[in-house]
């Protein structure tokens, strides 16, 4: 049961790190496992199966986008070089009931690809030491747990889960020139880049996803479909409803209802669905967290099953994409759509590619047996991280706080566990989001596994 309440609690981190991992009393879990001085790139085999190997990162030309270090507290200490040991903070629930719950494989996948980049030594004789602190996915606590590591050295940011999480320290963090960097969340404020040049997002702007959907929506019912749309009532969820309702028109799309659930509500979500229901509509576009997927899901297949020949096409976030979650669901969320950039490293059939092989195995070793689709969120956006910083390492700058930001502007890179085709790619102002690529999906419950519908779906998005 505590497995199972787990998964339902699973949220926003996925989309889509430790030989020993610590916890103190002061809430936080670290590593700084050894280097071995091997300055080779991360080697994933055969990568003409479902995967790309990791891309070479770019060294920036001259006349690529710069952050300008002059309106820093500290000009000096934002370009002072980083030697021996590079500090990398975050901040994550690691205690506070069902958040933690959810949350613990994003750590676990964060320090682990931490721990694996000392091991293979891919910042060469620079060390890493990583940190997370605790926040309870409480954005009042976030700026204390990020104080705390700028007071013990951190230089540098990254997956700090929660969009207000990440707004509470924006600020602090771009006055400070500290770089923030791999943002788990989709918000599209991640692409302020003139008023906010030291942070960056990784997740695929729900904006875009949205579109995605919308695009994918028109190709099926090409004379409209009437939509119904559900979502969570936060900034997450009114996001993709924003989008969506402003797209709607553009894609001959109808919303014919509206209903929301607050993130807190236990409760199935059944006046919802009966809602819905009720207007019959062709499809439903669904955003919703944590045990919001199975609860939905699971409503809607009764409200299915009462009228039998109502068969709505149902869209689903992918902050639900994970087999490992869906699986809870059971029959309930056969045929569902969604969309991932990453690899579903808990399907079975993908355990062989050489990529995802290469992670299970990682894990294993260091004895983590929790391989969600968030741990490897989380340890992708570590990758990401660490990718960033070899780029600047190689700049003409060398390592610093400024090199950093500025090889995160100018970057190109394909994740180990990343969906083929897939390129993750940053252009200063011109294109600031990392992630802008999906692949939609159709879940088979019968196989717990998802068939690729149509082409890898690319929408670049500026400010």
């Amino acid at each position: 049961m505590r497995r199972i309440s787990r998964l339902l609690a699973v949220a926003a981190a996925g989309a889509l790190l430790v030989a020993a991992c610590s916890s103190d009393n002061s809430g936080s879990n670290s590593t700084t496992a050894a280097t071995t001085g091997e300055t080779t790139a991360i080697t994933t085999g055969d990568t003409s199966a479902d995967t790309t190997a990791p891309a070479e990162t770019t060294t920036p030309a001259a006349t690529s986008w710069a952050v300008d270090t002059s309106g820093c507290v500290d000009p000096a200490a934002a370009e002072a070089p980083i030697t021996g040991t590079i500090k990398i903070g975050s901040a994550m629930p690691l205690s506070g009931g069902v958040a933690a719950a959810a949350f613990a494989p994003v750590k676990d996948g964060f320090l682990a690809y931490m721990d694996y980049a000392n091991s293979k030594g891919l910042l060469g004789d620079v060390k890493i030491e990583a940190t997370i602190e605790d926040d309870q996915y409480n954005k009042d606590l976030t700026p204390g747990a990020i104080s705390k590591q700028i007071d013990a050295g951190v230089q540098v940011f990254a997956g700090i889960i929660g969009s207000p999480n990440n707004t509470a320290v924006r600020d602090t963090l771009n006055e400070e020139c500290i770089p923030q960097l791999n943002a788990l969340t989709g918000a599209p404020k991640w692409g302020q880049v003139k008023d906010y040049p030291w942070t960056t997002g990784l997740l695929v702007p729900y904006t875009v996803e949205s579109k995605v959907y919308a695009k994918q929506l028109a190709q099926m019912y090409p004379n409209g479909a009437k939509v119904a749309l559900f979502y969570v009532n936060s900034e997450f969820g009114q996001v993709y409803a924003d989008a969506f309702k402003e797209l709607a028109p553009q894609y001959n799309l109808q919303i014919v209802d509206e209903q929301t659930i607050e993130a807190t509500d236990e409760a199935p979500p059944t006046a919802q669905v009966t809602s819905i229901a009720s207007k019959k509509p062709d499809v439903i576009m669904a955003v919703p967290l944590g045990a919001g997927c199975i609860g939905f899901l699971s409503e809607l297949a009764s409200a299915k099953a009462q009228d039998t020949a109502w068969t709505p096409a149902t869209f689903i976030t992918n902050t639900c994409a994970s087999s490992l979650i869906l699986q809870v669901a059971g029959a309930a969320a056969n045929g569902i759509y969604t969309s991932n950039n990453l690899i579903d490293v808990t399907a079975p059939a993908n355990a062989s590619v050489p990529s995802v092989k290469e992670y299970l195995d990682y894990m294993a070793s260091i004895g983590k047996s929790d391989i969600a689709a968030t741990a490897a969120a989380g340890w992708t956006d570590a990758e990401v991280t660490v990718a960033i910083i070899k780029q600047a390492q190689a700049s003409p700058d060398g390592l610093s706080r400024a090199s950093i930001i500025n090889a995160a502007r100018n970057f190109t890179y394909t994740p180990m566990l990343a969906r083929q085709g897939v390129v993750d790619k940053s252009m200063g102002e011109a294109d600031p989001y990392l992630a802008e690529s999906l692949q939609v999906l159709q879940y088979d419950s019968t196989t717990a596994t998802f068939k690729e519908i149509g082409s890898l779906i690319t929408e670049f998005e500026t400010p």
